[in-house]
């Protein structure tokens, strides 16, 4: 990969709440200034990969569905979790990353998640579940919201192999095995690429995209204007822009500004 006029190598996006949501319809497709501006940093010599919770087969579909011309470098699906090449229409896991990664699942899964969505399931009564293999969400009713979220706080006091994370404004949690997190995939990106942070452009707009957002694995970032309050903290710590506009078109807005203020245009 080589950018020129100064521009970054690779960009890096998330899905959720970043490239997708807002008022763009369909949410089966990346919105139409996206796709321009995807392409636009193709044309510039700057590949761009996702980094998301979806699993990377469904990214494919919405890749197909978009109208964007170029294709990514990279997809990172399920938190870190998978980790593929595109070659042609095909997924190509980079390897040895994506079979130690599914060696340490099994064993997670197996002595940490499982137990907790057993007790949890017998304990309290589920207004809806769901679990993917790797990632259980749970929301219960208001009346039993308080007593969830206590045994959840014993449980992250006591220490565990998980991530858990409650939202008792909404009565629900959700967890998975703490390895999975997006900054891992990322350093497998630098290392199989041999790109630096300095070439690395990434967006977000949840926590979870905050460990991404590190100087040790990229020198830029943007997100949206609906982005939580920490993740626009961290863009602005790393010298990049917010955008105005909610999801894909705030994060166009934001990387122009982001390559207008460092001359890559020119």
């Amino acid at each position: 990969m080589s950018g020129r006029n100064g521009w970054p190598k690779l960009f890096v996006t998330d899905l959720d709440g970043t490239a997708l949501g807002g008022s763009n319809r369909p949410y089966a497709r990346l919105p139409e200034e996206l796709c321009r501006l995807l392409d636009e940093l193709a044309d510039y010599g700057c590949a761009w990969a996702t980094n998301t919770t979806w699993d990377v087969r469904p990214q494919m579909q919405l890749l197909y569905a978009s109208s964007a011309a170029s294709r990514p470098a990279y997809l990172v699906g399920g938190a870190g979790l998978q980790l593929c090449e595109i070659r042609g229409d095909d997924l190509v896991p980079v390897r040895p990353y994506s079979d130690r990664m599914h060696e340490r699942l099994e064993e997670s899964v197996r002595d940490e998640l499982y137990p907790l969505i057993r007790e949890c399931c017998s304990t309290f009564t589920a207004k809806s579940f769901s679990f993917n293999g790797f990632w259980f969400a749970m929301t219960v009713s208001a009346e039993e919201s308080d007593a969830l979220m206590e045994l959840l706080a014993r449980k992250a006091e006591a220490g565990s192999g998980l991530t858990i994370v409650r939202v008792p404004e909404e009565h629900r949690f959700y967890a998975h095995p703490a390895f999975l997190r997006k900054g891992t995939a990322l350093q497998a990106i630098l290392e199989a690429s041999g790109l630096t942070p300095d070439d690395i452009v990434v967006a977000g707009d949840e926590k979870m995209d905050l460990d991404m957002m590190r100087p040790d694995l990229a020198r830029y970032a943007v997100c949206p204007g609906n982005a939580h309050p920490d993740v626009k903290r961290r863009v602005t710590e790393m010298g990049g822009f917010v955008g105005q506009a909610e999801c894909g078109l705030g994060v166009v807005q934001a990387f122009r500004a982001l390559a207008e203020a460092k001359g890559w245009f020119r």
